[in-house]
């Protein structure tokens, strides 16, 4: 993961992911469907794009709800075995994710695949008016769900870190 970091936010910075697809605010988490209108994307299906929004749209709204046991579930094998319990994955998110465990309004941009590896960015306003870009590393289980496999904060482009 740590030599996917470069690549991704250089690819955040030099890809079309400028393009808003979905908004949301924080009063309105609990959009029932993400599917991108008229997104087209060669590697992935609008079904696929839509299942990855919503396996994110799930997240935020156990965030918003304070939800461990169901923020837990969204997040892919490797992470549950880092944080071993929900309490402690919530924890860390509070901490660390501020912007996404609280966001005042959200936007996806375009689902992409860098070196195999599905990113959908979501630019987001956390609590303290900071517009920042979460990067969610998507991972496909065996079963066909998606989970979230890691996420990834960068600042927009022109803005200070």
């Amino acid at each position: 993961m740590r030599s996917l970091i470069p690549v991704l936010l250089t690819c955040f910075f030099l890809l079309d992911i400028a393009a808003p697809v979905v908004v949301a605010s924080n009063s309105n988490l609990s959009t029932p469907n993400a599917s991108p209108p008229g997104a087209k994307d060669p590697n992935l299906a609008a079904e696929e794009i839509a299942a990855i929004r919503n396996v994110i749209l799930g997240q935020l709204n156990a965030f918003k709800k304070d939800n461990a046991e169901k923020a837990f579930f969204y997040a892919a094998e490797k992470i549950q075995r880092i944080f071993r319990t929900p309490q402690i994955f919530l924890q860390m998110v509070r901490k660390s994710y501020q912007a996404v465990y609280n966001p005042r309004s959200f936007e996806f941009r375009k689902t992409q695949r860098i070196e195999g590896q599905i990113i959908q960015p979501l630019s987001v306003v956390g609590p303290s008016g900071v517009k920042e870009t979460a990067l969610y590393v998507m991972e496909k289980q065996a079963d066909g769900i998606w989970k979230i496999g890691a996420c990834i904060m960068a600042n927009q482009p022109g803005t200070d870190t």
